[in-house]
C-alpha cells in the first residue's frame, strides 16, 4: 500500500416548478393572426452557477400511488422516498438556472424533474413516474419498427446498433418505448425536465409540445444498446386531433439530455398526415416543440383569505388567451416561480389539489414586460374545498422549534409541507376536491439536529385541525457512512462499521475510493495488477494486468463509472488515466512527461481530474496539475512544484487539495487549495505539510490533511474548515486525515495511525474518533461517504 503521502501524494422544503408556458394546448386557435412583435432579447444561460437551496416533493406512479425506496438524487446529494413516497433535500448546491431532481426506481422510466432555483428557498415538486414496459424486439442486424402506445412507432435500420462501449452489436434488441401525450391531464407531473430547452444558439426558450417519445434499448441481458454513430432511427409523432389545425408543417426536434437535465435543439420534424417524422441519432426522450424567447421570470404567493394561511403544494396554472398553459405548484410558503410570455395578457388559476382538477380562484394578469413578482395573491377558498392544519413543534427538551417542518400526505397523492415560526407554530392550507383528507399521516422534523416525531395518523379531515403539540424528538435521522480501505491485507469496505471483504488475502488488493449513489455501493481500487471495480461487493477487472494499474477515486454520475488512476507502459513509464465505463482515456503520455491521477469529479458532462506530472525535461519535478476534459492546467508553474491529491467542483468554482513547494530547493511543503488556479496555504512551510482531500458546502471549503509535528516525531492530522485548523490527533505518533466529506452540518473524515506495532483505521465525527475499527486489527481507511 501507498502511504508516502508527502511525495507521492420525509420530508419538506419548497419548489419551484418552472411554468413553461406554452407546453400544452388546450384548444385550437381560430384565426391565429398576431401582431409583429420586436426581436426578443436572446438569453444564453450559464447552468454552471450554483446556488444554495432545499428540494422536498413526492413521487407517484400514474395511479397517484406513492413510490417507496425511489432513489433520489439533487446536486451531489442522495436520499430515498419513503413510504409514503416523500423525500427531503436540505440546503444543497444546485444550478441557479436549472436545478433538477433525478428518480430512479426498477420498472418504472428515469424521472428527472428541472426548474430554475431561488437561493435560501424551498422548492417542492410532484413527480409522477412511467411504467416501464417491453414495446417488442427488433434484430439488430435486419433492424425493424416497434408500437409504442399511443400509434407512436420507431423504425430502426440494420446494423445500427452498438454496446454501451461502442462495439458492434448483432443480437436482439429490447426496445421499451413510451408517448407522452401532449394533452394528458398529468403531463406536468411525467414530462423529463421541464419544458425548457437550450436551442443550437445557446439561448433558452420555453416550448409549446405537440407530442413526445421515448425509449430504452438494452440487449437480453438488459445491458444498455446504443444507435451507431452514422445510424439514425426514424420515430413517428402522433398529433392528437384537437391540436392538428395549429400543428405546423415542419416542427423543431428536441432531445433530452439526461446529463444535463436539458431538452436541446437536434434536427426537425415533417408533418406527414396526422403525424411527425424526425430522424434520431440517439436515446432516451424526443419532443417536438415550438420554441419562444420571448418570456419574463413571474413569482408569486398564494394566500388563503380566509385564514390568512399560505396555500402549500397546491397546483396553480396560467393560460394565454389562445389556450396555452403551464403549471406550476407552490412550496411550504405558497410561493411559486417560473417564466411566462412576454406582453401577453395571461390568466390565473388555482387548483384543487385532486384529480379533479377543480379551479377554485381565476383572475387576469399582466401583460408584462420584464422580470415580475406579484407577492400575496389573496385567494377566497369555499369552506368546502379546504383543510386547515395547525399546532406546535418542540424538540426534546420542550423547547420551540423555530427551525422545523410539518410534512404531511393524504389520500389521494397529497403531500404538503408547513414551516414553523419563531415560537414553534405552524399554521397552513391544503385545497382538493371535498374539502375533505379521507386520511391522512404527519411527521415533525428539526432541521438545526435532525430529529424527527414519530409518524401520526389522523381520518376524516375538514376545516381546521390541530394536531397539537408534535414533538421532534427520538427518531434522527441515521447517517449511513461508508469507508473503504483495508484490513490485514485484505481489501474491504464498512458500512456504519460492518466490514465487507472485497477479496482474499491472495488477491493482494486495496480498496482506495468508495462513492455511493441509492442503494449501489461503489468501490475503486487495485487487485494485484489490475484496476478493479466493485459494485455491491462485486469486483470487475478494469485492465488486463499485462502492466502494473490502480485506481485511486471513483466518481457515479447517472449510470456512468468514472475512475482515476495510473497504468504503467511497456517501458515502465507511468500514465495518467482516467476511465469512464472502462474506456481509457490517457492524461499524459508517457514520454517526458509521466503522471498519477488521485482525484475525479464530475458535473454535467465535465470530467475534472486532479493529479501530479513529472516532466523529465523540466527536471523530473513534479508539478500539480488539474485536467478538464482531458485539458491539462498547471497549479505549479514555473520554479513551483507540488502535487495535487484531490478536486471538488461548484458551479464553474474548481477547488484542488495538494502540496506546493516554492521552489528545489524548499525542504518543506506546504499543506494549500487552490480556487480556480490562486493557491491559498493552510500551512507556513516551518515543517512538512499536505492537504490530502477538499469538501465544499456553499461557501464553506473543509480540507483534510496532515502537518509534521515540530520535533520530527510524529505528523498530526487536521481539518481546516475555511483555513481555520483543528487538530484530530496530538502528533506522538504518525496520523493521517485521507479523505473529508460533509453532510449536514456534520463533518467526517477517514484515515489512519500508524502505531509502532500496528497500523489502526480512524473515523472523526466532527473532531471525535468513531470507534468503527477493531484496535486488534491491522487497518488504514482511504475513503469516506456520507448518505
Amino acid at each position: 500500500m501507498r502511504k508516502n503521502y508527502f511525495t507521492l501524494i420525509l420530508l419538506l422544503s419548497t419548489f419551484l416548478v418552472v411554468f413553461a408556458l406554452g407546453c400544452k394546448r388546450e384548444s385550437v386557435l381560430d384565426n391565429p393572426i398576431d401582431p409583429i412583435p420586436p426581436p426578443p432579447t436572446l438569453i444564453v444561460v450559464n447552468d454552471a452557477l450554483q446556488v444554495t437551496a432545499s428540494v422536498s416533493g413526492i413521487v407517484l406512479d400514474e395511479s397517484n400511488a406513492p413510490i417507496a425506496n425511489a432513489v433520489i438524487t439533487s446536486g451531489t446529494a442522495t436520499t430515498t422516498t419513503n413510504n409514503e413516497g416523500l423525500f427531503f433535500f436540505n440546503n444543497v448546491s444546485l444550478s441557479k438556472e436549472n436545478g433538477s431532481v433525478t428518480v430512479v426506481k426498477a420498472g418504472y422510466y428515469k424521472g428527472i424533474r428541472s426548474f430554475k432555483t431561488t437561493v435560501g428557498k424551498n422548492h417542492t415538486i410532484r413527480l409522477q413516474l412511467m411504467q416501464r414496459t417491453l414495446s417488442g424486439t427488433v434484430n439488430a442486424a435486419a433492424g425493424g419498427s416497434v408500437a409504442a402506445n399511443g400509434g407512436a412507432t420507431i423504425v430502426f435500420p440494420a446494423n445500427a446498433f452498438v454496446t454501451a462501449l461502442g462495439a458492434a452489436y448483432t443480437g436482439t434488441v429490447n426496445v421499451y418505448s413510451r408517448w407522452i401525450n401532449p394533452t394528458a391531464a398529468n403531463l406536468a407531473a411525467i414530462i423529463p425536465g421541464d419544458l425548457r430547452g437550450i436551442s443550437t444558439n445557446g439561448a433558452e426558450n420555453i416550448l409549446e409540445t405537440y407530442g413526445m417519445v421515448g425509449a430504452e434499448l438494452t440487449d437480453a441481458s438488459g445491458n444498455t444498446l446504443k444507435i451507431a454513430t452514422g445510424k439514425t432511427a426514424t420515430i413517428s409523432f402522433p398529433i392528437p386531433a384537437i391540436l392538428s389545425a395549429s400543428a405546423p408543417a415542419s416542427i423543431v426536434l428536441w432531445h433530452f439530455d439526461e446529463a444535463s437535465a436539458r431538452w436541446k435543439q437536434n434536427g426537425t420534424a415533417t408533418k406527414t398526415g396526422s403525424v411527425y417524422i424526425g430522424q434520431v441519432d440517439k436515446f432516451s426522450f424526443w419532443n417536438v416543440d415550438v420554441p419562444s424567447t420571448n418570456f419574463i421570470n413571474l413569482d408569486y404567493t398564494l394566500i388563503n383569505a380566509t385564514n390568512n394561511t399560505p396555500l402549500v403544494s397546491t397546483g396553480t396554472r396560467i393560460k394565454r388567451a389562445n389556450g396555452n398553459y403551464g403549471y406550476g405548484t407552490t412550496n411550504n410558503a405558497g410561493f411559486v416561480s417560473g417564466l411566462v410570455p412576454k406582453n401577453e395578457v395571461l390568466i390565473l388559476e388555482v387548483i384543487a389539489n385532486s384529480a379533479c382538477g377543480t379551479v377554485v380562484h381565476t383572475q387576469n394578469i399582466g401583460p408584462f414586460a420584464v422580470n415580475t413578482s406579484l407577492g400575496n395573491i389573496n385567494v377566497t377558498i369555499p369552506a368546502a374545498q379546504f383543510v386547515q392544519f395547525t399546532g406546535t413543534l418542540t424538540n426534546c427538551t420542550g423547547a420551540a422549534v423555530s427551525n422545523g417542518y410539518i410534512s404531511l400526505a393524504g389520500a389521494g397523492g397529497y403531500a404538503g409541507f408547513g414551516t414553523t415560526t419563531a415560537t414553534g407554530a405552524f399554521s397552513f392550507s391544503i385545497l382538493n376536491c371535498s374539502g375533505s383528507l379521507a386520511s391522512y399521516i404527519y411527521q415533525g422534523t428539526d432541521v438545526a439536529t435532525g430529529q424527527q416525531s414519530s409518524v401520526a395518523s389522523g381520518s376524516n379531515a375538514t376545516g381546521t385541525v390541530n394536531l397539537g403539540t408534535v414533538a421532534a424528538c427520538g427518531t434522527a435521522a441515521v447517517a449511513e457512512v461508508y469507508v473503504a480501505g483495508v484490513e490485514n491485507g485484505i481489501a474491504k469496505v464498512w458500512k456504519n462499521g460492518v466490514a465487507t471483504n472485497l477479496s482474499t488475502l491472495a488477491d493482494n488488493a486495496e480498496a482506495n475510493s468508495v462513492f455511493v449513489l441509492g442503494t449501489d455501493v461503489y468501490v475503486a481500487g487495485v487487485a494485484g495488477n489490475k484496476v478493479r471495480v466493485w459494485k455491491n461487493g462485486v469486483g470487475t477487472n478494469v485492465t488486463n494486468g499485462a502492466n502494473y494499474a490502480s485506481a485511486s477515486s471513483i466518481y457515479v454520475s447517472g449510470s456512468d463509472v468514472y475512475l482515476a488512476g495510473e497504468e504503467e507502459d511497456s517501458n515502465f513509464d507511468v500514465d495518467a488515466k482516467v476511465w469512464k465505463n472502462g474506456v481509457v482515456t490517457n492524461l499524459t503520455s508517457g514520454v517526458g512527461v509521466s503522471g498519477y491521477a488521485t482525484s475525479v469529479f464530475v458535473v454535467g458532462t465535465d470530467v475534472y481530474v486532479a493529479g501530479t506530472i513529472t516532466d523529465s525535461i523540466a527536471g523530473q519535478f513534479e508539478k500539480a496539475v488539474v485536467w478538464k476534459n482531458g485539458v491539462r492546467t498547471l497549479l505549479s508553474t514555473g520554479t513551483t512544484f507540488g502535487v495535487a491529491r484531490s478536486v471538488f467542483v461548484v458551479g464553474t468554482d474548481v477547488y484542488v487539495a495538494g502540496q506546493y513547494y516554492s521552489s528545489a530547493t524548499v525542504q518543506n511543503g506546504r499543506a494549500v487549495v487552490w480556487k480556480n488556479g490562486i493557491p491559498t496555504f493552510l500551512t507556513t512551510g516551518n515543517s512538512n505539510g499536505i492537504a490530502l482531500s477538499v469538501y465544499v458546502v456553499g461557501s464553506d471549503v473543509f480540507v483534510s490533511g496532515v502537518l509534521e509535528n515540530t520535533t520530527g516525531t510524529g505528523t498530526v492530522a487536521k481539518i481546516w474548515k475555511n483555513g481555520l485548523e483543528t487538530n484530530l490527533s496530538t502528533g506522538s505518533t504518525n496520523t493521517y486525515a485521507i479523505s473529508v466529506f460533509v453532510k449536514g452540518t456534520d463533518v467526517y473524515v477517514a484515515g489512519f495511525t500508524e502505531n509502532p506495532n500496528t497500523t489502526t483505521a480512524m473515523v472523526w465525527k466532527n473532531g471525535l474518533v468513531n470507534n468503527f475499527f477493531s484496535q486488534a486489527n491491522t487497518a488504514a481507511a482511504y475513503s469516506i461517504f456520507v448518505k
